[in-house]
Parts: C-alpha cells; sequence; structure tokens
C-alpha cells in the first residue's frame, strides 16, 4: 500500500522539479480517476451491515458509495434477496400505504434525489440485518498525512483509541498505519470506518495484538493493489513530460502506464474467473430454497 503523499515526493524526485507539488497532486488525481474509469474493477467493490428499524423504511447508504449493487437482508437464520425497484412510479405506488410492515421485506429501491436505500415492507422489528453491496466512490486526494499524539487498542478489536489526538469525520475512508514497535501490527495498514470521537475510530480489520501508546500515522492511500499503486505516477510522468516537450521520457512513461493497466487488467479478471454464479435469481423469500445452476464466468 503506497500513500499519495509518498506518490507526490515520488513524482517530485522522479521530475527532479522541486516545484511542481500542486501540478504533480492534480495529474496524479487525474491518472488515479482514469485508472479507476476503465473498468469495474473487483477491488472497489464493498459492503456495509446494518440493523434494521421496526417501522423504518429508509436508510442512510455507506458514505462512500458511488454505486448501489444489491441489498440482502438476513433474518431468522436465513438469507433473503429483496428485489431491486428501478423506477420512482412503482415504488411510489408500492409504498403508497404507510402502514404495510413485515418481517422481511420484498424489495429495495434507491432514491435518485436523497440517494437513501427503501426497504419495503417496512420492517415490523429490530431483529433483521441489511447488507448493502456496492462500488466505492473514490474522491481526489489532498490532505497532509496525521501523526499526533499516540494510539491504544486492544486484541481482536477495531477500536484504536487516541491520546493527544483531534481526529475528526473526514478521515473516515483514510488509511491508518500502526508503528508499534516490536508488535506483529508494525506497519500494518487499517482501513478506517468510522470516527466515534476525536480521541477513537473504527477500523475495518480486527487489530492482532493489544497496543499501547503506539505511534502511527493516518494516510490518504492510492486505492489500487499492491503492486500497482505506481500507475497513477506514471501518467502524471507522461503527462508532465510531454508538457515538458521531453518526448523520449514521455514516450518511456507512457508505455510504463500502458503495462502497468495491462497487468491489472489480467490481475483483477483472474480474480474473478472461475467464480460459482447463478443462472436463476434468487427468490425474494428464501435463497435456500432455491435449486443452484452451477456456471462459470468465462
Amino acid at each position: 500500500m503506497k500513500t499519495f503523499n509518498q506518490t507526490v515526493s515520488d513524482f517530485l524526485v522522479l521530475s527532479n522539479d522541486s516545484s511542481g507539488t500542486t501540478l504533480a497532486k492534480t495529474l496524479i488525481n487525474i491518472g488515479t480517476h482514469k485508472v479507476l474509469s476503465l473498468s469495474d474493477w473487483s477491488f472497489l467493490k464493498d459492503s456495509k451491515s446494518i440493523s434494521s428499524g421496526t417501522g423504518v423504511q429508509n436508510y442512510n447508504p455507506p458514505y462512500n458509495m458511488a454505486k448501489m449493487e444489491y441489498v440482502n437482508y438476513w433474518y431468522g437464520g436465513v438469507w433473503y434477496t429483496p428485489k431491486e425497484i428501478r423506477d420512482g412510479e412503482t415504488w411510489t405506488q408500492l409504498t403508497a400505504v404507510s402502514t404495510v410492515t413485515s418481517a422481511i421485506p420484498q424489495y429495495w429501491y434507491i432514491s435518485n434525489r436523497t440517494h437513501k436505500i427503501g426497504l419495503c415492507p417496512a420492517s415490523t422489528n429490530s431483529k433483521g440485518t441489511i447488507k448493502m453491496g456496492f462500488t466505492k466512490k473514490i474522491r481526489d486526494f489532498s490532505v497532509s498525512d496525521y501523526s499526533t499524539g499516540s494510539i491504544s487498542a486492544s486484541a481482536n478489536g477495531t477500536i484504536f483509541t487516541g491520546t493527544s489526538t483531534n481526529w475528526t469525520d473526514l478521515m473516515a475512508g483514510r488509511f491508518l498505519q500502526v508503528s508499534a514497535g516490536t508488535t506483529v501490527a508494525h506497519g500494518y495498514w487499517f482501513e478506517i470506518t468510522a470516527v466515534g470521537s476525536s480521541t477513537s475510530l473504527n477500523v475495518k480489520e480486527s487489530i492482532p495484538t493489544d497496543i499501547s501508546a503506539g505511534t502511527y500515522t493516518i494516510s490518504e492511500t492510492i486505492p489500487l493493489p499492491d503492486g500497482f499503486e505506481d500507475i497513477p505516477l506514471w501518467y502524471a510522468l507522461n503527462q508532465y513530460y510531454q508538457m515538458k516537450e521531453k518526448p523520449v521520457l514521455a514516450r518511456e512513461y507512457g508505455i510504463m502506464y500502458k503495462e502497468g493497466i495491462q497487468d491489472l487488467l489480467m490481475r483483477d479478471s483472474r480474480s474473478v474467473t472461475g467464480l460459482i454464479e447463478k443462472d436463476e435469481p434468487i427468490s425474494m423469500y428464501d435463497v435456500n430454497s432455491n435449486p443452484w445452476t452451477i456456471g462459470t464466468i468465462q
């Protein structure tokens, strides 16, 4: 995993242009978004689970959602798959009678206006689990790394506690790297999912060991798999040397960028080839009652 600011530093070294920080940030952001727009990348897929609410019909989507892919519902030890409603008129008709409730929703809908996820019928209790699968949205990178204060954590937990820290909600989606000396967590990155307060934050991964008064860094990272994080850098340097009218260097970095893209496409295709998929839709009532038709992605 490579931070955005490290990538900017590498650009300044390779371009031998110490005054080009602003241009570097712009070109690397452009290169990152260009790469992400080239395919429906598997590494941008994510999911979030929340509890249902009694009588609640609309739920907030994940903060970093670009596109909702599916909604599943866990109730009574069974996964259910509500049917997606794609137009507002049909959804309005389905939800016209607000008093209709059920333990198991049959439909879901995402509003183009509010971006909330609607379930119909609304839940009769708070015992269900809503799992939302989505494609992540990547924003422009710009902020400095943050490492003020120290951190503590308990083994197998997902909460870091800070001392003399000033963490903010805007840090959700960034990554925290532990520098806790000889612990097994040293050097590992944890994705921040929520910031509870200026001294408490949640991460996606389980923390493998106790940490006490550890040092750390919170950074924006290039959202590409390990080994491919430099592709936006090659794009940025290609564009830079085109602007400087140095065709030989521009061509070399252009070749590196294109080869990186091809390797990334091959890597991503291998990550999904051979997965089992179903030819028939899952029942909205009981996914476990459907016979499986097995096929593979070609």
